[in-house]
């Protein structure tokens, strides 16, 4: 069970986009997306936004890994009242710059 807590917008944000079969940015956009939070975080003061799960760990992470993750940097947003950066950013992603879900 996660230890974060999403609001219903942010949960809004995540289920309409796994509703068209995105699980998460692939890496090019999802270091996009990490810089700018971070970015963010810096200018805030703020603690930083979780990284995107990328290759070279000890276990290479699962799709759901991934999503959870993502999960995680939509609430850290949310917590920091930066949702609509996110909103702004995914809707700019061309459909390429996704991973699809399994349907």
């Amino acid at each position: 069970m996660p230890s974060f807590r999403t609001s219903s917008a942010g949960r809004r944000l995540l289920v309409h986009h796994r509703l068209r079969g995105r699980a998460h940015p692939t890496f090019p956009y999802w270091e996009r997306l990490h810089l700018m939070l971070l970015e963010e975080a810096e200018k805030r003061g703020k603690t930083p936004p979780p990284a995107p799960l990328v290759h070279g760990l000890e276990t290479e992470p699962t799709k759901e890994d991934r999503m959870e993750r993502l999960d995680e940097q939509v609430s850290w947003a949310d917590r920091n009242q930066l949702l609509h950066r996110i909103q702004m950013f995914f809707d700019a992603m061309p459909a390429s710059g996704w991973v699809e879900t399994d349907k």
